[in-house]
């Protein structure tokens, strides 16, 4: 049985979406695939169970019927940070190394997924080295591409982690600098005795939220549409202009949720006469009945707030890119750009898994 430890240097890397694309992918080529996640950041309950929220929609994609305990057993949150602080946990990577034992039963590759970074983690001594020494694992580097740092933490990373460092895979890679992934990096790395595996191109409907997930972390209610909950956003409008220069603009851009107050129907009107998923009322306010009645009609939901526009437009900023892979669309996209831009065959050689089959 073959571990790989999929590790980033930064958040919202898309971890995730990497290994339930992997995952699927071998067991297409017929290995039997088992996923954990040690240490979770985002935990949620499921009949009376914590689970890390990532770690559940992975098991959940997969089918797995694992013991929610082991997928992930530990987390760290600002609670149990200080609570860990004050008493120590005991011994986490022996519990760790006995949940992967009971998950590992039956499998030929077990994934694991990393926390937030190498360093989280540490105050249990679960960071990312000491998993991959605990567990025996290979670690996959998925790095979000950036142009100034990510020679530089490649480089690192196959300093810290030494031995167990198995090669890299570039996510959300530019268009424009997918060519130069390819070649002048590749050859690079390849120089230093790395391994990159391929590039992820920059992709909108991977970064994208459905109109439910964005309602639920504004803390907001839809009022009509409701069947329209899981169409995807990819992008954002703000309507704070005039009905003529509104519909222009808002033509220009597909997908998109448009913000703005309650009070302007001139302008909520003109977000419906485009490609609209969804709107946002600011302040509270309800629409007019016209304008409810045409967004009813067309399937366009209309999410309703309290907060004003200029922290409303904040939070969608940030919940726009910093979404999961927790949709089959999502899940398909993901599986395709891994067919197409990794080289499976290497990372299955480096691994040793060619052999077992």
């Amino acid at each position: 049985m073959s571990s790989v430890l999929v590790v980033s240097s930064e958040r919202y890397s898309g971890k995730s979406s990497l290994v339930v694309g992997l995952a699927l992918e071998l067991r297409d080529r017929g290995f039997k695939v088992g996923y954990m996640k040690p240490v979770g950041a985002y935990p949620i309950r499921i009949n009376n169970q914590k689970v890390d929220e990532d770690a559940y929609f992975v098991s959940e994609a997969l089918g797995l019927k694992d013991p929610l305990s082991d997928v992930s057993p530990y987390f760290l949150t600002w609670d149990t940070l200080t609570r860990y602080m004050r008493k120590s946990p005991g011994n986490p990577q022996a519990k760790v190394e006995a949940s992967l034992k009971r998950l590992s039963e039956g499998k030929d590759v077990m994934l694991i997924e990393g926390a937030q970074n190498f360093l989280h983690g540490r105050i249990l001594n679960l960071s990312a080295l000491e998993l991959a020494d605990v567990l025996q694992a290979k670690v996959l580097l998925l790095d979000t591409f950036n142009e100034e740092l990510s020679v530089d933490r490649i480089l690192s990373a196959k300093d810290f982690f030494g031995k167990w460092f198995l090669g890299v895979v570039l996510n959300w890679v530019p268009p424009r600098r997918m060519e130069f992934t390819k070649n002048l990096l590749g050859r690079y790395a390849q120089s230093q005795g790395i391994k990159v595996f391929g590039s992820i191109p920059a992709d909108r409907v991977l970064r994208s939220i459905t109109v439910n997930d964005l309602a639920e972390g504004l803390n907001g209610k839809i009022i009509c549409a409701q069947d329209k909950g899981d169409e995807l956003i990819e992008s954002m409008m703000v309507g704070a202009m005039g009905q003529e220069q509104a519909l222009r603009l808002f033509r220009k851009q597909a997908n998109k949720v448009v913000i703005t107050g309650g009070d302007r129907s001139d302008i909520q009107l003109a977000a419906l006469e485009t490609p609209t998923k969804s709107l946002i009322l600011t302040g509270g306010h309800r629409p007019s009945p016209l304008v409810l009645g045409q967004a009813e009609e067309i399937g366009v939901p209309i999410i309703i707030v309290d907060y004003d526009t200029a922290s409303t437009v904040e939070m969608v900023e940030a919940a726009i890119g910093h979404q999961k892979v927790h949709s089959p669309k999502k899940i398909e996209r993901i599986r395709g750009f891994i067919r197409e831009g990794l080289d499976l065959d290497l990372m299955l050689e480096e691994i040793g898994m060619h052999m077992m089959r």
